[in-house]
């Protein structure tokens, strides 16, 4: 009997943590202009270093991003990233990291 209850149990906590994983805003770092060369995709929750400053596109789902011109998201924020609504540029940004609000 106890076997029964534990699955069900094991599927929904599977299904819950995938669910989550699934809507999470990202933002993404090309090395070039125009979305091309190298990329990262960065997720994280709080602060992340941005690698590549040549173009970048952001899928806001959820999470906004808030972007620092310094690294480690020292000084003032620069701007925000909606939490809602995605973005994106083809020419090079001053961005150094960005802190994701979750």
């Amino acid at each position: 009997m106890k076997r029964f209850l534990l699955v069900p149990a094991m599927t929904a906590a599977i299904i819950a943590i995938t669910a989550g994983a699934a809507y999470a805003s990202q933002y993404i770092a090309y090395e070039g202009r125009g979305f091309t060369g190298r990329s990262v995709v960065i997720d994280a929750c709080g602060v992340s270093n941005i690698p590549f400053n040549g173009s970048y596109k952001w899928y806001g789902d959820g999470q906004s991003g808030r972007m620092y011109n310094q690294r480690d998201a020292k000084g003032v924020m620069h701007f925000e990233l909606a939490s809602n609504r995605n973005a994106e540029q083809r020419t090079p940004v001053g961005w150094k990291s960005i802190f994701i609000v979750c």
